[in-house]
């Protein structure tokens, strides 16, 4: 009981924490883990939702609109893609040519992305342009506020940016 108590905080501290996270960070063998889990959603507590591969858990009665920000970032590829498309519409081949990502690895998070709802697809003649589907400062604020080690992460990485740019002047 201690030890479901000790997942049950985990995934309210951390929603949308997906199961292998789940286990590694708490050292807990896959399958005590889904025995735990299992009760868990049978008492009402957390529920999962699988999405591809991954299945995440969140605590019982997290918003909707929140549960697909969460997927959304839970990869970094995916969430360099959110940042470059919070600047503006891109096409495929620009977020590869940025990300240094081949075309089949952004079309298949774009997919994903596109399923999610938080992008949107626009076809132009031969090329596809994404745009986001959510406020930018809506999705800053997810992170902020469910991810604070993601955007204290976000934030390194824009001091290193700024650092390295007075540097070349």
């Amino acid at each position: 009981m201690e030890r479901r108590s000790e997942i049950l905080h985990h995934i309210q501290s951390k929603p949308g924490i997906t199961f292998r996270e789940l286990a590694r960070e708490l050292g807990i063998g896959i399958g005590d883990l889904q025995y735990h889990l299992y009760r868990l959603e049978k008492e009402g507590k957390v529920f999962s939702r699988k999405v591809g591969k991954r299945r995440y858990i969140f605590p019982a009665g997290f918003e909707g609109e929140c549960q697909r920000l969460l997927i959304a970032i839970s990869t970094e590829t995916r969430r360099r893609i959110l940042l470059l498309l919070m600047d503006g519409p891109l096409t495929q081949s620009e977020i590869a040519k940025r990300l240094g990502l081949s075309q089949p690895t952004v079309s298949y998070h774009m997919g994903e992305l596109v399923k999610l709802g938080i992008v949107d697809a626009r076809k132009e003649g031969k090329s596809v342009t994404y745009t986001l589907s959510y406020d930018p400062a809506i999705i800053a604020r997810v992170i902020k506020e469910y991810r604070p080690s993601l955007w204290e992460k976000l934030a390194d990485n824009l001091i290193d940016l700024l650092t390295s740019v007075g540097d070349e002047e």
